[in-house]
């Protein structure tokens, strides 16, 4: 199994932090990551949210690349039906050579109304938008002239350079686990990529399709998993929790007032639920969940130490002892070089 960091550059109302901390702790914390073994730096996006959630990839990825030198950077997810699919192809184009050929790009089709709205883009098509774009990244990629002619976009002959390092072009992780999209996943060789709210009985049925998908469309990538989770391990399993709990509460709240279909209520409230969604304890429990996780089949698991209200310090601090106390050294003998 494979690990990375995760950030959303999140700082909501009230907040102590301030944003410019934030985005500082980010870039420290994604080299000090690479200097501990993590296998990827992952960050996510949003736009107009009261709390800043990150909403320029591409940028904070570069920094992030011109500071490391192994670390594998990916998106997880930019929501790729709020951007022109040309646009997207050259900048994320030119961040894999300045990185050397080290992203991934991780893509969704979104689900907040107002974004779309906010940003002038029409949200009942935004499926044909998404699908159409994915054709146009990889002509866009192969360096050769190409023309478009789609519902959404229409676009003249033309040639899009410089194209990536990797060919032939840069490997994408497709989000969404409706079976619409996990089929889309297979058909593309992309893995499972549930949510960080996605409870653990909930995965297990998620891979549960996603397998019988992979065994109908006879597909032969590899069948992967890759899990984001919140993460705080500490001392003792109840100062991690104390530590933990404000954030998960602020985070949770925001997808439940964006409209997410899930109810927090019961989980904020009992350990017992929200166990099933985050990774918060002393170094032993921690250990024991991802040992659950890696029976389960997952093979990249994306833990956000940097949550919402948790003090930079603390998040460092909560990166530096899972990659050395939760993580049995065999278990990353397979990771990324």
């Amino acid at each position: 199994m494979r690990y990375g960091v995760l950030f959303s550059c999140q700082d909501p109302p009230g907040s102590p932090i301030g944003h410019a901390a934030i985005y500082q702790a980010a870039l420290d914390q994604t080299v000090q990551a690479e200097e501990q073994g993590y296998d990827w730096v992952n960050i996510t996006e949003h736009h107009v949210a009261a709390d800043g959630y990150l909403p320029a990839l591409i940028p904070l990825l570069t920094g992030m690349a011109t500071l490391t030198k192994r670390i594998r950077l990916s998106t997880g997810m930019l929501i790729l039906t709020l951007h022109h699919p040309i646009r997207i192809a050259e900048e994320a184009a030119v961040l894999d050579l300045i990185s050397g050929g080290r992203l991934t790009l991780g893509v969704a089709v979104g689900y907040r109304e107002v974004e779309f709205a906010a940003l002038g883009i029409d949200f009942p098509t935004r499926g044909r938008r998404f699908r159409e774009s994915l054709e146009i990244m990889a002509l866009a990629w192969s360096g050769e002239a190409f023309s478009y002619d789609g519902e959404i976009f229409q676009i003249p002959e033309v040639v899009v350079r410089p194209t990536p390092v990797q060919r032939p072009g840069i490997p994408l992780w497709l989000g969404g686990t409706s079976d619409v999209a996990l089929k889309r996943a297979v058909k593309n060789g992309s893995p499972c990529f549930p949510g960080a709210t996605d409870e653990f009985p909930k995965i297990e049925q998620r891979m549960a399709r996603y397998d019988e998908l992979r065994e109908q469309l006879a597909a032969d990538s590899p069948r992967e998993l890759v899990l984001p989770r919140l993460c705080v391990v500490a001392d003792t399993t109840e100062e991690a929790r104390r530590r933990a709990l404000p954030g998960i509460r602020a985070m949770y709240e925001t997808y439940q007032s964006w409209g997410l279909p899930v109810d927090f209520t019961a989980a904020l409230r009992d350990w017992d639920l929200l166990d099933e969604l985050v990774i918060v304890g002393d170094a032993e429990r921690c250990a024991s969940v991802v040992d659950r996780y890696r029976e389960l089949g997952t093979t990249d698991l994306m833990l956000q130490f940097a949550i919402p209200m948790v003090e930079p310090a603390v998040a460092a601090e909560s990166q530096a002892r899972f990659i050395t106390e939760c993580v049995p050294i065999t278990s990353r003998e397979g990771a990324l070089p």
